[in-house]
């Protein structure tokens, strides 16, 4: 049956089968992105000739006329997929802007090397095909910007790689369409350059990410790491601001560590790709070419020939194509060590002389004992409890020596000293300091202020009260003087436990922050508008709301069902920052049909106040909250 657009509401993101788009009729729909749908179609005028055709999600949408440009001029190249025209539909002058490429029979390069599992070699060779696109695309000012494994088809009929969805690509003279920090793109294939400017400049009027070569070879190198290991190089699953500090401070381990069929020189050169510094990188698509090509020509041949993972039988598999067997690879297992340099030994201040100090220890050895895995700022209180232990020792002592004193009628014709007469000097408390690396970036938690070296002051004899000042006596000395040096030293003792034992210190409220880069657009496409607060409550809870304890640190809430758009709700995920109030701030949305979306959503309280209410039972490392309250869109965090 014949649909035509004119009888009923378009939806561009459902076209059903039959669906006529100008010349061409709708197959099936192939896959929907942030900005653009695309379907199989069948050219009405050749039937049995197929096509792909992407339709934009919103009339006028200037991102896919800047992508009709780049596939019909400026990205022009066997490598790329081939553009063969452009409409408005369902009406020629204001309907949603369509264009028509070839349909690619293919897959993409992950699934590729996991289904086809070919041999290094030509998956160096597929990869040095693209390397040279890039290079042609590149010099004509063109940058992809979201390469990615999804993105490099590799077609069934002659093994060539086939890079598509210029959806979100630039051009030199391209008008700048956002006004994002960096680019839109994909999080875990960013190179380390764009992750350190964004930290830098996030937030600031103007600043402005300049997408360079590099970036799109970075991303390449990211897709041939997860194609020849079965994992990406740092998780995607992660956390923004984790994956943020894992690209810019982290490496990786290399791909022939725990895959060891990898050919060694294919791993050098994908970890050449995956450098933390730019110059230390290919600088362009003809260098990743050669040293591909010569990485093949040189190495060993029985290692190029290898498949690149290990079959193993499994009753109910789909069929391997060519051979009909019922099998699938076996996945390396991700190593347990990081390849990351550890961090400079820390040297710590000497302790006090009593306090054994723990021998020295291989940093790579597994901690041993009562105390292994106990978090370091559970250890780091051992040092002042001593001082304070101490202090009281003392304390003691000198009220014990001066009741020896009152009974002996010890001082006579001698001067009394004057208890600490002169400035003590505590020694600083043991410092543990964790490696920069190691600190999470939207959350500049501030630790609880430590107890620095305390002098007890007292005054100089020259300036003492005739009350305070040493004096002669012919007997015993008075019962006063005893008990103001008792009550000094308790007095230092107990001024030293208030130091010491205070109450739990607040951390002081989040900062401003702004959303993260494309958030906003997600939330308009879905249809969350600016302070349209919906009822949340935490992901893990069942049964009726009550009161649960939480902890500062990754969160995940369930939506209700009330936005524009979004009818079922989804799944936030973001931070809890524990301060004076527990405030949640959620950048990452995933809806019921799996996909994920930016956003920049916070918690308020039933009341509508921001922030959740700190309930009795709360402690500086943790809150007694209530599990519901209202999740907020909002344009950025106050």
């Amino acid at each position: 049956m014949v649909m035509h657009a004119e009888n009923f509401q378009v939806y561009p993101e459902a076209l059903g089968p039959g669906t006529e788009v100008g010349t061409w009729r709708v197959v099936e729909r192939l896959g929907v992105g942030g900005f653009g749908a695309v379907y199989r179609v069948e050219d009405m005028a050749r039937p049995g000739e197929f096509y792909a055709l992407k339709l934009a999600l919103r009339p006028g949408d200037e991102r896919a006329e800047r992508e009709v440009t780049l596939l019909m001029v400026k990205a022009v190249h066997p490598n790329v997929v081939r553009f063969h025209g452009c409409g408005r539909w369902p009406h020629p002058q204001t309907g949603y802007l369509y264009f028509v490429m070839d349909w690619v029979d293919g897959r993409p390069l992950d699934t590729w090397a996991e289904e086809v599992n070919p041999t290094f070699r030509k998956l160096a060779q597929a990869a040095a095909k693209v390397a040279l696109a890039f290079h042609a695309l590149h010099g004509a000012g063109v940058r992809h910007r979201d390469v990615k494994p999804v993105h490099i088809l590799i077609r069934e009929s002659d093994a060539e790689p086939v890079l598509i969805d210029f959806g979100i690509g630039h051009y030199v003279g391209a008008v700048t369409i956002t006004e994002q920090t960096v680019p839109p793109g994909t999080l875990h294939l960013r190179s380390p350059e764009s992750v350190r400017f964004h930290r830098a400049n996030h937030g600031r009027p103007g600043a402005r990410y300049e997408y360079q070569p590099t970036d799109d070879l970075y991303a390449l190198g990211v897709s041939l790491y997860r194609a020849v290991t079965g994992h990406y190089p740092f998780p995607p699953h992660l956390p923004p601001d984790m994956l943020y500090l894992a690209i810019e401070a982290q490496t990786p381990p290399a791909p022939a560590d725990f895959n060891r069929r990898t050919p060694r020189a294919l791993s050098d050169v994908i970890m050449r790709l995956l450098a933390k510094k730019q110059l230390e990188r290919y600088q362009t698509g003809a260098e990743l070419h050669a040293a591909l090509m010569a990485a093949v020509s040189f190495g060993r041949s029985v290692a190029w020939e290898a498949s690149l993972f290990e079959w193993e039988d499994v009753e109910g598999a789909e069929p391997v194509p060519g051979d009909g067997a019922r099998r699938r690879i076996r996945r390396p297992e991700w190593p347990t060590c990081s390849a990351t340099p550890p961090a400079p030994r820390l040297v710590l201040a000497p302790s006090l002389p009593f306090v054994r100090r723990p021998a020295r220890q291989d940093p790579g050895a597994v901690m041993q004992g009562p105390s292994a895995g106990v978090p370091s700022r559970h250890r780091r209180v051992y040092s002042p409890v001593l001082v304070v232990a101490v202090l009281l020792v003392v304390s003691v002592g000198l009220v014990a020596w001066g009741m020896r004193l009152l009974e002996r009628g010890a001082v006579s014709d001698e001067k009394v000293p004057a208890p600490f007469s002169e400035v003590v000097t505590l020694p600083a408390p043991l410092r543990e300091v964790a490696p920069v690396e190691a600190l999470p970036e939207a959350v500049p938690a501030t630790a609880p202020p430590m107890v620095e070296a305390t002098a007890v002051a007292a005054a100089h004899p020259a300036a003492m009260t005739n009350e305070d000042a040493p004096v002669k006596k012919e007997s015993k000395p008075s019962a006063s003087a005893l008990k103001k040096v008792g009550m000094k030293a308790m007095g230092v003792a107990g001024a030293c436990l208030n130091l010491a034992c205070s109450g739990p210190q607040v951390r002081p409220a989040p900062p401003p922050e702004e959303c993260p880069p494309g958030a906003l657009e997600a939330m308009e496409e879905l249809g969350i508008e600016l302070g349209d607060a919906q009822v949340f409550v935490f992901d893990v809870i069942q049964g009726e709301p009550h009161v649960i304890t939480v902890h500062e640190g990754n969160a995940t809430v369930r939506t209700g069902g009330d936005w524009k758009g979004l009818p079922r709700g989804g799944l936030l995920y973001g931070k809890l920052h524990l301060a004076d109030r527990v405030y949640g701030r959620f950048t990452w949305l995933r809806v019921n049909q799996g996909r994920t979306y930016p956003v920049c959503i916070e918690l308020l309280s039933s009341r509508r106040e921001r922030g959740l209410e700190r309930k009795p039972g709360s402690d500086a490392d943790s809150a007694r909250i209530w599990t519901t309250g209202y999740a907020n869109p909002v344009d950025h965090f106050e």
